[in-house]
C-alpha cells in the first residue's frame, strides 16, 4: 500500500511539472493555425486574443498593405438582424489582387469561379476573434497550372492573418 502511495505522489509531481512546463511553453510559443479539411478544400483558422473591432481594423490595414482589393464586405451580423436574429459580430472580406488573375486566365479560366478569396471574422464571445479562410492551394488544387499561384496565395494570406492576430 505504501508503495502505491509513493507512486501516486511521484506521478502527481511529474504531471504537475509537465503542466507547469506546458503553461510556460504556451506563453512563449505561439499556437499554430488549425487546419480543417472540408469537401471544398482546407479551412485555416486562427484566433486573435483581441476584440472584434480591433481585429477588423488590423485586418483591413493588412489587406490594403498586401495591395489586395476588397471587392465585397458582407456583414453577417447586420444580415441576421434583418431576419430578427441577434448575432455576435461576424463579417467577411472578399479580396483579390487584379495581377493575380492573370495566371488563372492564362492557365485554367474555369478557376475564376474560385476568386475572390474570402476571409471571415467572427467574435467568439470571450474577447477573442476567430479568423478563417480557405487555403488557396487547396481551392486551386484541381486546376491546371495553378499550383504555384496557390502556394503564393497561401503565403500571402498566412502573412496578413498572422499580422492581424498579433
Amino acid at each position: 500500500m505504501k508503495q502505491t502511495g509513493k507512486n501516486d505522489r511521484a506521478l502527481r509531481f511529474l504531471l504537475g511539472g509537465l503542466a507547469a512546463l506546458g503553461s510556460v511553453l504556451i506563453g512563449v510559443v505561439p499556437l499554430a493555425a488549425q487546419e480543417i479539411k472540408v469537401s471544398g478544400g482546407v479551412i485555416v483558422e486562427k484566433v486573435a486574443n483581441h476584440p472584434f473591432a480591433a481585429v477588423d481594423a488590423k485586418l483591413q490595414a493588412a489587406i490594403k498593405g498586401a495591395k489586395l482589393v476588397i471587392v465585397g464586405e458582407p456583414n453577417y451580423q447586420m444580415m441576421q438582424r434583418m431576419v430578427g436574429r441577434e448575432r455576435k459580430p461576424a463579417k467577411a472580406y472578399f479580396v483579390f489582387r487584379p495581377d493575380l488573375g492573370t495566371p488563372i486566365f492564362d492557365n485554367d479560366p474555369t478557376a475564376a469561379m474560385e476568386v475572390p478569396l474570402k476571409i471571415l471574422l467572427m467574435e467568439r464571445g470571450d474577447g477573442k476573434t476567430v479568423i478563417r479562410y480557405k487555403k488557396p492551394s487547396s481551392v486551386l488544387a484541381d486546376y491546371k497550372g495553378l499550383e504555384s499561384l496557390g502556394k503564393q496565395l497561401d503565403d500571402l494570406l498566412a502573412q496578413l492573418t498572422d499580422a492581424t492576430i498579433k
